[in-house]
């Protein structure tokens, strides 16, 4: 019976390497596995603070390019199909595809500086879209509530166009503003 227990032992030798050998293929493919979605997370978290900051330097150019309508433009006479100077009139619907976005086709947002962590300064667009309303108008433009009278209103739609911290993500916000001239 001795002798029977030996070979039985002798048999078994080579089966615990075997085990191991696919113990450890299966940890090392679950380590891969876990290191891929860790890098696939890291990209996805990049491109998200990306977005994001392209956002929110778009949402603060929107707003000084509304600021520069206010304080700035008091006749529509600048507006025209080229645009050398950021302002267009409405021959071309959709003028923020066409233009070049680096060079004065566009105007820059002047307050920028580093605090926005991008590299690039935001630009914007402003186009003359119509004038709403007359002269005799009275009343406002939805003649609804209470106001001083309509009379004319100038409508500008600006484009904003930002980009990320490394220049990998852009955002693109439009906005429509009125003003009387």
């Amino acid at each position: 019976m001795k002798q029977n227990h030996s070979n039985l032992i002798n048999m078994q030798k080579g089966s615990v390497l075997v085990i191991s050998l696919i113990m450890l293929i299966a940890m090392t493919l679950i380590g891969i596995t876990a290191m891929r979605t860790s890098i696939m997370e890291e990209k996805m978290t990049s491109n998200m603070r990306e977005t994001e900051l392209a956002f929110q330097a778009a949402e603060a150019a929107l707003r000084a390019a509304e600021q520069n309508i206010q304080d700035n433009i008091i006749s529509t006479v600048s507006f025209d199909t080229d645009g050398s100077d950021g302002l267009y009139d409405m021959a071309h619907n959709d003028i923020w595809t066409a233009i070049n976005w680096d060079n004065n086709d566009s105007l820059v947002y002047s307050d920028f500086d580093s605090t926005y962590n991008i590299t690039t300064a935001p630009r914007y667009v402003i186009q003359h879209l119509a004038t709403t309303g007359n002269d005799n108008d009275k009343t406002n433009l939805d003649n609804q509530g209470q106001g001083t009278g309509g009379g004319k209103v100038e409508a500008f739609l600006i484009t904003v166009r930002a980009s990320g911290g490394a220049d990998k993500a852009y955002a693109y916000l439009q906005s429509t503003w009125g003003k009387r001239l």
